[in-house]
């Protein structure tokens, strides 16, 4: 007999503020490193997958905890962060995603009146 298991789950998720970055940590055993689908546009953070189950034959399912199927988690950051400097790691189980926090943005006023009296003199 065949089975399928073809229900989504959310996989735990932790996300911790270290004083120079974010740290997202999903425990998600039994699957590699390309199963997962990463995204982040302005301060969403997007991972999704799917994890198929080890066994794709058996004859009955007395108990089923362990989550099979899509999963999908969609985080919204609490700060903007440097995607130039975002990774991405799988290890033991884990996918561990460092968000280092974007440095602020100075912006020089500038004294347009002072220019305009340069061009008058």
């Amino acid at each position: 007999m065949t089975g399928q298991f073809k229900r989504g789950f959310a996989p735990p998720t932790d996300i911790v503020e270290m004083p120079d970055r974010l740290l997202i940590i999903v425990e998600i055993a039994g699957m590699q490193p390309d199963d997962f689908s990463i995204s982040l546009l302005n301060r969403r953070l997007i991972i999704s997958g799917v994890r198929r189950p080890p066994l794709d034959e058996f004859k009955a399912l007395h108990r089923l905890e362990i989550g099979y199927g899509e999963f999908r988690i969609d985080l919204m950051l609490p700060y903007p962060v440097d995607s130039d400097q975002v990774s991405a790691s799988y290890r033991e189980g884990f996918l561990q995603i460092e968000l280092p926090r974007r440095p602020e943005m100075n912006i020089p006023v500038v004294d347009v009146g002072a220019q305009k009296e340069d061009m008058h003199d």
